[in-house]
């Protein structure tokens, strides 16, 4: 398969087009059932509540957690249906609805369709419906004339884009991968989504709070390519997704928002709704994973305060310390205030560099493997390597650490 980078390299297809996977299209669904009444795309076998799993070994997840058991914890904890299903999840949201500050942004849920440009005479969208169908029988990363004639057409063909989102699929989540593709490699519509860019913002916030979650899914890897205020609200919704392949997507196209408008918000309400003892356990270790995945420093005092939570709570809270900080005080509340006491104003870089001659061997890995995401360097660090070499590294990092801060950075 050919590529545009290497990021796009996340999925193979053997002899394209003929392991392509085909979603129905709209005009294939039976007349018998209404329109819109089957999701695009594949559903799990047997219809079971799973997620859409990569197989074993290194997969997106990867990257988030630099400690590694904490990522199959949180798999394990958060990787079942919600106890009390629609009811836990409407709570989750009612929490974020009244603490969520986005500015001039609506609150999360809550925000109105957003009004759409008038639509052309039933020609049009048939005409429209028709090269999107052609835009299916190209692989990825082939030029379509129909991709580049929808994008001439303007905005007036996004919300029949959205109608038929996401098209035929070249990506199918319930097959092997390692991880997902780019959202303009799901399909030649969500490519053509992508070119459109901000325009694209409004339609893709709609298909976010779609209620087939197979759309939902897709949405989010369209959302994590068109990083835009708009879209994190829905996105903060479906960080609590009852699919959690849905849910794990969301926190991966927050991790692109970090800078966006809203975010700083959200990451406060999560530290709220971490700590909220009138909300269900799922969604309190869903808060909790995300605040680790966005590496929220100033999630480290609250969760101090978690650590003697009953069942799985206070170990999450533990471990979501352990991999932020770079340390290890167990369950001991009063150790933990007193480094944080002493380093709170530091940099966490700063903590990283230092837990690189850390005792715990685990503890030098959680450290090296972020500092290794951070500077793209890891200078040749081994966790077991003698003291002496660790340390002589150790003063690289501060050099380059040293060299960023004189930059500006």
């Amino acid at each position: 398969m050919g590529s545009e980078n290497n990021g796009d390299s996340t999925y193979l297809i053997k002899n394209p087009p003929s392991d392509r996977v085909e979603a129905p299209t709209p005009s294939d669904v039976p007349e018998s059932e209404p329109p819109g009444s089957e999701p695009f795309g594949s559903e799990p076998p047997g219809g079971r509540w799973r997620t859409s799993n990569p197989p074993p070994g290194e997969s997106l997840d990867a990257k988030w957690w630099p400690d590694r058991e904490l990522g199959k914890a949180f798999r394990r904890w958060t990787g079942i249906p919600p106890a009390r299903g629609d009811h836990a999840r409407a709570v989750a949201m009612k929490f974020l609805v009244e603490r969520l500050n986005v500015g001039e942004l609506t609150a999360v849920g809550t925000a109105p369709r957003t009004p759409l440009p008038a639509i052309e005479p039933p020609d049009f969208a048939a005409r429209v419906h028709a090269m999107v169908i052609r835009l299916g029988m190209h692989g990825p990363n082939e030029e379509a004339p129909d991709h580049t004639a929808l994008l001439a057409l303007g905005e007036e063909v996004l919300p029949v884009l959205r109608d038929l989102f996401p098209g035929r699929l070249w990506f199918n989540r319930w097959e092997p991968h390692v991880q997902p593709p780019r959202g303009r490699s799901v399909s030649g519509l969500c490519r053509t989504l992508v070119a459109f860019g901000d325009r694209a913002a409004p339609y893709i916030g709609q298909l976010l709070k779609s209620e087939e979650p197979e759309t939902r899914y897709y949405a989010t890897l369209v959302a994590a390519e068109l990083p835009h205020p708009l879209l994190v609200e829905p996105l903060a919704a479906t960080l609590f997704d009852d699919d959690a392949g849905v849910s794990r997507s969301a926190l991966y196209a927050l991790e692109v928002f970090h800078e966006q408008e809203g975010v700083e918000g959200l990451k406060e309400s999560l530290r709220a709704l971490a700590l909220a003892s009138d909300t269900d356990q799922r969604s309190r270790l869903l808060a909790m994973r995300a605040l680790a995945v966005l590496r929220d420093e100033e999630c480290i005092e609250p969760l101090i305060s978690a650590l003697s939570e009953h069942s799985v709570l206070g170990e999450a809270a533990w471990r979501v310390l352990r991999m932020l900080t770079a340390q290890d005080f167990g369950d001991r509340e009063a150790d933990w205030r007193s480094w944080f006491s002493d380093n709170g104003t530091r940099s966490r870089v700063e903590w990283l560099i230092d837990s690189l001659d850390h005792e715990d061997p685990e503890i030098r890995a959680i450290a090296s493997r972020d500092l290794v995401r951070a500077s793209a360097q890891d200078y040749g660090y081994r966790v077991n390597m003698p003291r002496d070499d660790r340390k002589a590294i150790r003063e690289r990092y501060r050099l380059w650490w040293s060299g960023r801060n004189d930059s500006g950075y």
